[in-house]
């Protein structure tokens, strides 16, 4: 009877959108690991340098902001799976266009458009899947993320396929764009979950001005470690004499640490132990790069698989920590992944430009210093949040 009485709490238990929610970030890791290794591809289609090319990754980044900024809002406004699933279409006709391009400056609107799409799914998913699965969300949050993984590992390699049979990317492309709209209709099929908190939401307070600093240090040094690693490790690879196939390896290689690190967080979400994995995996970050700095060459491919493994359960555990102490907005979700966007705009363009300008020892230097970040944030931020109190209490004052 209680139930009956309770038509939100029905729709939260017979709702199943975190199933088709693993499919989206799925494809959208197969179609961000396109990026990195087909940057040569790109830079010849539109005849420029690799460098000059690199202005995608501001403007997909740019995208990727406005698209938390402004779209990702309607979230909270009940559009769920409908905007979801209309953002991911506008990032399949992205994708599926970028092969007709041959201007830097359409291919820079093509990332945009992408990124303002892909930023605008990642917060619905985040957001709903907690929505949907309140304090059973941790682990599942953390298996979603590891689709983004496994979406991932194998896009070097289909870049490579492409290369070889076409000489560009093109196919890469199309498969991926292809996929993504697929899930869309999954996504538009699915009955959409609704906000537990919609009713409480205004007893809990907003997490004060300090806190949203130290959470916003936090992911964009994170998305710095993850995103500048795995955007640039192909074409370091290249310049320290690998060959195009060794250099996708290498990239694959990191997914493949990456995938199961995020693998690996599925059981780290149901411990106590989750800042303490974060902190380690900062720390191995660092060896890692310390190892790249002084090149020994002859352990690329594990330091490869180290840097993956370690870096990957870092988002989710963080964002799984911070979701238990605050009750979690579209709003809130917004404010986190547009930190990862503005630094996807801006430091792995940098790391390029450093890169290609300076030389490969500051591909290192730079990767040290975000994951040093990575380490300061975490101890001002538990410090800043203290124990955890799982904002199920108010679902417990619900049933």
């Amino acid at each position: 009877m209680k139930d009956l009485e309770n038509p939100i709490l029905i729709d939260q238990t017979t709702t199943r959108s975190h199933r088709a929610y693993f499919g989206v970030f799925l494809v959208v890791g197969a179609a961000f690991g396109l990026i990195g290794p087909s940057i040569s591809l790109l830079a010849d289609q539109v005849s420029t340098t690799v460098a000059s090319v690199g202005i995608v990754l501001v403007t997909y980044g740019f995208g990727y902001i406005i698209g938390t900024q402004v779209f990702a809002r309607g979230y909270d406004r009940g559009y769920g799976n409908r905007l979801i699933g209309t953002s991911l279409l506008i990032a399949a006709t992205c994708l599926a266009s970028i092969p007709f391009v041959s201007t830097r400056l359409i291919l820079a609107l093509m990332f945009f458009l992408f990124g303002a799409a892909v930023s605008t799914s990642d917060v619905g998913c985040n957001t709903l899947i907690v929505w949907e699965l309140k304090e059973r969300v941790g682990p599942r949050l953390a298996l979603m993320h590891t689709m983004f993984g496994v979406g991932a590992i194998i896009s070097p390699l289909i870049v490579r396929g492409s290369d070889e049979i076409r000489g560009d990317s093109a196919l890469a492309f199309w498969v991926a764009g292809a996929a993504i709209a697929i899930i869309a209709i999954i996504v538009l099929n699915h009955q959409q979950p609704t906000d537990p908190h919609l009713e409480t939401r205004s007893d809990h307070p907003d997490i004060s001005k300090k806190q949203i600093l130290f959470v916003v240090m936090f992911f964009l040094a994170y998305v710095a470690l993850e995103v500048v690693f795995v955007t640039w490790i192909y074409t370091y690879g290249t310049k320290l004499g690998l060959s195009k196939n060794e250099a996708a390896i290498l990239t694959s290689t990191y997914w493949i640490g990456f995938m199961l690190g995020r693998f690996a967080t599925v059981f780290l979400a149901q411990k106590s132990h989750g800042i303490l994995a974060i902190q380690l995996g900062a720390i191995l970050n660092v060896g890692v790069c310390v190892a790249l700095y002084f090149r020994f060459d002859s352990v690329l491919l594990p330091c490869a698989f180290i840097y993956g493994v370690a870096a990957a359960p870092q988002f989710p555990l963080m964002f799984g920590f911070i979701g238990n102490r605050t009750s979690l907005s579209g709003k809130m979700t917004a404010r986190i992944v547009g930190t990862a966007g503005l630094s996807s705009t801006t430091l792995p363009w940098l790391a390029g430009q450093l890169l290609e300008r300076v030389g490969e020892w500051t591909f290192p230097v730079f990767l040290a210093c975000t994951a040093l970040i990575v380490l300061l944030g975490t101890k001002l931020i538990t410090k800043s949040f203290g124990i955890s109190e799982h904002i199920s209490k108010s679902d417990a004052l619900i049933n």
